[in-house]
């Protein structure tokens, strides 16, 4: 494809702003577009008198790559009278990274007076780079200065919910809850989107209503439509999650086709990564494949994972090739699609496969994510790792988990050594897979919290087939409730039955 071609030529305001507007998209497309943008941004220097509005335009263009990013930084500090807008457009470029939030976090701390643009930017930066917590110290900063009562709307509320939510702080997402509510935002969509997804992920499952409970999800979404209230896009990717988490392919179906045909919305990639989740757990995956080809919009990375996710489940090793390629052209270093795709060649016994992808992560330098799972007790999180053996507790735990191991095997229990990746003999597999740090946190909170407490456990990663029989198994023989909240979703054991039935 021929490059669009860009040139320089302005001496007027007005040629400036019509010069901005062209080259945008194209810088934001192609960073070789960085002389023009530097070329602008001379020729507006130039002009007199100055004006901050086109000083703000140019560091807006600016600021829309990495390679004009300094640029920006450099025009910031030359503007005669930079305002908040000048300040909010380069922070919220710095965090788009999570390399620039540190610089982000110290402009922002040297902005002579911010609005909540400003502070909706750093709080969302930090919860979307894994860092919730000072996430949600930057909204309670906020609450305290005299400047931020006009910036408490629903933007920054979402944001911090999404903190508290990232952080699994149910106590946290409590008191957000109560804030809004008293600032009479709790109404909002977004707000209450956001609140429904706290309660969810931290494992209240009367709170969130919904999660682990797809037939009653589906059940106040026909509530809704029956109120006469138009759904929205979001509404749908929402009811088309309870059919995929609950299997219901006809009703999912259904579901997806009438958001077009009755309410006249267009397919967003969001609503075909979640039919392609529905048909790939469900193990349909010509229908899946074939709506993959045909699809109007591009697919997403999270119709790939699905996918892949469903190729796991049923073992689907050419489709999974296919999926795996397509996440490694989005996103190349995330350890995730090599793991997944190498465990489902070592489910089918492809061990010289599985170490192929290990060759192509270490020649990438991408190391695998350490499984953790930690457990909330007295106000002190404990975080376990596989085999981890550091615990104070470590003797007990283990002795619990030997302990459970023979009961288990007494009703019945069989060790499903396909989850384990390694090609060695069958008893040392059954001895990898016993010691999951889920299953670690479990066994402390049986032995430290009190024998009505429902015990809360969260892990980084997708929790094992084996470990969800295990702790099925687990939660019938000490009569508890446990809740797990993986990656992927939350799971609530009782009575040696999951909320998921076993679809996850």
């Amino acid at each position: 494809m021929k490059r669009p071609s860009f040139s320089v030529s302005v001496t007027t305001a007005s040629q400036l702003h019509d010069g901005i507007d062209r080259l945008l998209p194209l810088l934001r497309a192609d960073g070789t577009y960085a002389l023009a943008a530097r070329a602008l941004a001379a020729a507006a220097a130039s002009l007199r008198p100055p004006s901050t509005l086109l000083s703000n335009r140019v560091l807006h263009l600016l600021s829309s790559h990495p390679a004009t990013l300094p640029d920006a930084l450099a025009l910031l500090s030359s503007v005669p009278s930079p305002d908040v807008c000048s300040y909010n457009t380069l922070v919220a470029a710095l965090a788009r990274s999570p390399r620039g939030l540190a610089s982000a976090r110290a402009l922002f701390d040297r902005m002579p007076r911010r609005d909540h643009f400003s502070w909706s930017a750093i709080v969302s930066a930090h919860a979307r780079h894994g860092q919730p917590r000072a996430a949600l110290a930057f909204y309670r900063r906020m609450l305290r200065e005299p400047e931020g009562a006009g910036a408490d709307n629903e933007f920054t509320a979402s944001s911090a919910l999404a903190a508290a939510t990232a952080a699994r702080c149910v106590r946290s997402g409590r008191e957000l809850h109560c804030h809004v509510i008293r600032r009479g935002i709790d109404a909002d969509a977004v707000v209450w989107s956001a609140l429904a997804d706290m309660y969810a992920k931290c494992g209240r499952v009367e709170d969130a209503r919904s999660n682990g409970q797809p037939e009653e999800a589906l059940c106040y979404f026909n509530m809704f439509l029956r109120s006469g209230l138009r759904p929205d896009h979001v509404m749908f990717v929402g009811a088309l999650s309870a059919c995929a988490h609950a299997g219901l392919v006809d009703k999912g179906l259904e579901i997806f086709h009438s958001i077009k045909d009755e309410y006249g919305i267009d397919h967003t990639a969001d609503h075909y990564a979640c039919v392609i989740d529905l048909l790939s757990r469900s193990g349909q995956f010509e229908l899946a494949e074939e709506m993959i080809n045909k699809m109007a919009v591009k697919p997403n990375k999270f119709l790939w994972a699905s996918l892949l996710g469903g190729c796991r489940i049923h073992k689907n090793v050419r489709l999974a090739r296919w999926a795996a390629e397509a996440l490694f052209e989005i996103e190349p270093e995330n350890p995730a699609t090599y793991v997944t795709l190498a465990n489902i060649y070592a489910s089918v016994g492809l061990f010289d496969e599985v170490e192929n992808v290990r060759k192509i992560m270490e020649s990438k330098g991408i190391t695998k994510m350490p499984a953790s799972s930690w457990i909330e007790v007295g106000k002190r999180v404990h975080v376990f790792l596989v085999g981890d053996k550091s615990h104070p507790r470590a003797k007990e735990i283990y002795a619990l988990l030997k302990k459970m191991y023979v009961k288990m095997r007494e009703e019945g229990y069989v060790a499903d050594i396909s989850f384990v990746l390694h090609d060695v003999e069958e008893e040392q597999k059954e001895q990898d897979i016993g010691y999951h740090s889920e299953r670690l946190a479990v066994a402390f909170g049986i032995i430290a919290t009190p024998g009505d407490a429902p015990i809360k456990v969260f892990k980084n990663l997708r929790i094992c087939g084996d470990c969800h029989a295990t702790i099925k198994f687990i939660s019938r023989i000490v009569q508890r409730e446990i809740i797990v909240r993986d990656s992927n979703r939350f799971h609530h054991f009782k009575n040696g039955i999951c909320s998921c039935r076993d679809y996850w």
